[in-house]
């Protein structure tokens, strides 16, 4: 095995490991005994621990920043932007799944690595688009402006967030759709409706009624 194809496969253990038990239960040994390597010959790839965290979270957060980027690029309406963003945050929560899953475990240790890192403006990429996009849902008149954006981009993000932990793509169910179906659910109830002919009038005859 070459040297990438084994920092690769390093990777991709120590991943399912840090999910499965935690980073500070996880041991140098454990890892090298998944690869097959003695603990000390791991170190000819990762100084250390950290680390391979760290590498972990630098290719999904380079990965998502990329794919939010080639969104924006499109110039797209609010709203599309919000479906289009959020299968892209669907997609690398699938495909970087040990990441995503060690991260919602651990997620002050990892924001530290990221910090540490110097990654944060990065890994904050995908917020910032969200949170524009609604601004310019909410201004343009198809988003309300009556319900905080803040408190409905974190419930958007929350349930983005977690689906990766109970979906799973098959050739009935894609993760496009499961975006078209978040959108339905969220958006819908954030979308600016006009109000019916005759609405105002009769609340208003009700009120002096």
């Amino acid at each position: 095995m070459d040297p990438q194809e084994r920092r690769k496969l390093i990777l991709d253990r120590s991943a399912e490991i840090f999910a499965r038990k935690g980073i500070s239960a996880t041991t140098i040994r454990e890892i090298g005994d998944a690869v097959g390597v003695y603990s000390g010959a791991l170190y000819h790839y990762f100084p250390s621990k950290e680390a391979i965290v760290t590498e972990l979270i630098r290719e999904y957060i380079d990965d998502l920043a990329e794919r939010c980027k080639a969104v924006l690029a499109r110039d797209l309406p609010p709203i599309e932007r919000l479906e289009a963003l959020t299968e892209v945050a669907l997609a690398t929560s699938e495909q970087y799944h040990g990441a995503t899953a060690i991260w919602r475990r651990e997620s002050e240790y990892m924001r530290e690595r990221v910090v540490e890192a110097d990654m944060s403006a990065t890994a904050d990429i995908m917020q910032v688009a969200w949170r524009e996009a609604i601004r310019e849902g909410v201004e343009a008149g198809e988003l309300r402006g009556d319900i905080d954006p803040e408190a409905f981009r974190e419930l958007l993000y929350d349930a983005v967030w977690h689906a990766s932990r109970w979906f799973r793509p098959d050739p009935q169910h894609s993760l496009s759709g499961l975006a078209r179906t978040v959108i339905a659910v969220f958006v819908e109830g954030m979308r600016l409706r006009s109000t019916p002919a005759g609405a105002e009038r009769t609340a208003t005859s009700l009120a002096g009624s």
